[in-house]
């Protein structure tokens, strides 16, 4: 088969790891950045056409693929939805469809659509740009999480020790328009989370993390430093319908304990390979390409 993974970075160890997990099944993959689309819509079929632009070259048609490996980041979440979008009306299975993948990559939108299923997520307000700071903050606990509505890696999330400067925090980034959210901060969880990957009804493989000294940020781009961990059943269910619940056929799930249990703190539609896969030892790659397989044949 002939497969596209989008992707502004092909030497990234995921995507090293599932081209060459891709090819050794004897399929041949294409790593394009989305950012270098064209988007055509036409009159005669098909009405969906894709143009492409290597680095410093000719623009040419692209070919039919038989399925799709959304693999990009945050600053290319619009173009890239936009291409998948497209490829999906042209009836090309993707590894996570457009509309998921949008709403796993708003982090206010796909807290509300885990909560309307009933999965527990810590208390979070979103307010609007004319609702008083101070107003919102007093909603939540203190010290207070903020986030940014798009943000990886850790990136766009500040811990306010105070209520005073979560005020002072959100204020100058309404003033400077950015949306933000407010959430409790889960202190007895310490600086500790677990991320369960997720590939359509299991949890492939679990790790947990936990952030260095000073860092309250448990993310391995951060600095974090990963253990295998082993989950129940009833707690790797959790992770299986939050991923379910955003409609997202794979997932790298990030949960926190509380003193109520396990929350779900996010979940992201593009999730690393590299450290689960080295810290769990379990070859995801070749399961996430299986299930690919399965899809594509309609199984």
């Amino acid at each position: 088969m002939k497969l596209l993974m989008l992707c502004r970075e092909p030497n990234l160890y995921s995507c090293r790891r599932l081209k060459m997990t891709a090819e050794n099944a004897g399929h041949k993959i294409d790593i394009l950045d989305p950012n270098r689309f064209l988007l055509k819509i036409q009159e005669n079929r098909p009405h969906f056409a894709l143009y492409y632009q290597p680095n410093q070259g000719t623009p040419y048609l692209l070919p039919d693929y038989d399925a799709v490996i959304p693999r990009f980041g945050t600053q290319s979440t619009k173009m890239g939805c936009s291409v998948l979008t497209h490829l999906a009306a042209k009836n090309i299975p993707c590894l996570n469809n457009p509309a998921s993948f949008a709403l796993a990559r708003d982090k206010w939108l796909s807290l509300q659509a885990l909560a309307a299923a009933n999965i527990a997520v810590p208390v979070t307000v979103f307010a609007g740009q004319d609702f008083q700071a101070g107003s919102a903050v007093e909603k939540v606990s203190s010290p207070t999480i903020l986030k940014t509505l798009n943000g990886s890696q850790g990136i766009g999330v500040i811990l306010a020790d105070r209520s005073q400067s979560a005020v002072s925090i959100m204020e100058t980034l309404t003033l400077s328009h950015i949306p933000v959210l407010l959430q409790n901060f889960i202190g007895e969880a310490g600086v500790s989370d677990i991320r369960c990957f997720v590939i359509g009804d299991k949890v492939v493989a679990t790790m947990q993390r936990s952030g260095q000294k000073g860092e309250f940020r448990a993310n391995c781009h951060r600095g974090g430093i990963t253990q295998q961990i082993t989950l129940s059943y009833d707690e790797k269910l959790i992770a299986v319908r939050a991923a379910q619940a955003l409609g997202l056929d794979v997932a790298g799930v990030d949960l926190i304990q509380s003193k109520k249990g396990l929350l779900v703190l996010e979940v992201n539609a593009s999730p690393g390979l590299e450290m689960i896969e080295k810290t769990s030892g379990i070859d995801v790659a070749t399961q996430m390409i299986a299930y690919l397989e399965k899809k594509i044949a309609g199984l």
